[in-house]
């Protein structure tokens, strides 16, 4: 690959597939340019196909962000890898991709905007809008802001995703098996597949959780409850502080900062009331 390559990821902000597409090059440390499409022209902007991702590398474009990563090691290995090479490693680290993709992002749709119709997923699709406003080129017209609950809620792609989930059980109690599974995937590594260092797993899954906290949906504040899940974000986060950023500043509502001084705050143990004031325990 030339020195200096043109790379441009043709991307939606809040999409979990182009986000995943996003950290692999910042892990990648490639420089590279965000194209925010407008949903109005994204057949007439997008280089190849008709959804996002597509990345282009040098004039040549590629789309799916599975193979996008595979095709980045291939462009790019003496960068970080994504994937072993070869071997069971490899094949154990795309299976946990696959749930990822199959699992933890539908049941991330069901999440956020959110099911049903109240105010939380009413507010959640409005900052969805929002983000999209302020990111797509051009921006959407009021009255498209305005419907965009109506429309989120119409598009085929999440009537698919919300198929793949198990909707008989209640939203709260499916969305902490998915984290409880999550942590299971962990292995007991610093990083997916019990790895010393993180692979294209950790960074399909990574947007699922900081972006909730990042934009301030409603409930995103319930990874609070799985301190291991926050300590692995903590620990991913170094790797993707270069820019671009993951979400612009523009639309970042709460820092991921505030997320990890949180989890300490949430799992602080609350004395009773009756109880402030009593002396510690003698040592034993």
């Amino acid at each position: 690959m030339a020195l200096n390559p043109s790379i441009t990821l043709y991307t939606y902000a809040m999409s979990p597939f182009a986000e995943k597409v996003h950290c692999c090059l910042l892990y990648k440390q490639l420089h590279f340019q965000c194209h925010y499409l407008n949903p109005l022209r994204l057949k007439k902007d997008l280089p190849v196909g008709h959804q996002i991702p597509v990345l282009t590398i040098n004039g040549e474009s590629r789309a799916d962000s599975t193979p996008i990563a595979e095709w980045l090691d291939e462009c790019f290995p003496e960068q970080p890898r994504l994937l072993p090479e070869a071997g069971a490693e490899r094949e154990r680290l795309l299976d946990i991709d696959q749930w990822i993709s199959h699992r933890l992002i539908p049941g991330h749709f069901r999440a956020y905007p959110g099911e049903g119709w109240n105010r939380q997923r009413i507010e959640n699709a409005w900052v969805l809008s929002h983000v999209m406003n302020k990111t797509a080129h051009g921006g959407l017209p009021w009255i498209l802001r305005k419907l965009w609950p109506l429309i989120i809620a119409s598009q085929g792609f999440i009537r698919h995703m919300l198929a793949m989930t198990d909707l008989d059980t209640p939203l709260p109690q499916a969305k902490r098996k998915l984290f409880a599974e999550f942590v299971e995937k962990l292995d007991g590594g610093p990083f997916l597949g019990g790895r010393n260092t993180p692979s294209l797993p950790d960074f399909s899954a990574f947007p699922l959780f900081a972006v909730p906290w990042m934009v301030n949906f409603h409930h995103s504040d319930d990874v609070l409850e799985f301190p291991e899940i926050i300590a692995w974000l903590q620990r991913l986060q170094p790797y993707l502080s270069s820019t671009p950023p993951l979400l612009p500043q523009t639309v970042v509502e709460r820092s991921l900062d505030t997320l990890f001084d949180g989890v300490q705050q949430h799992s602080k143990p609350v004395l009773p009331t009756n109880c402030a004031t009593a002396p510690p325990h003698a040592d034993h």
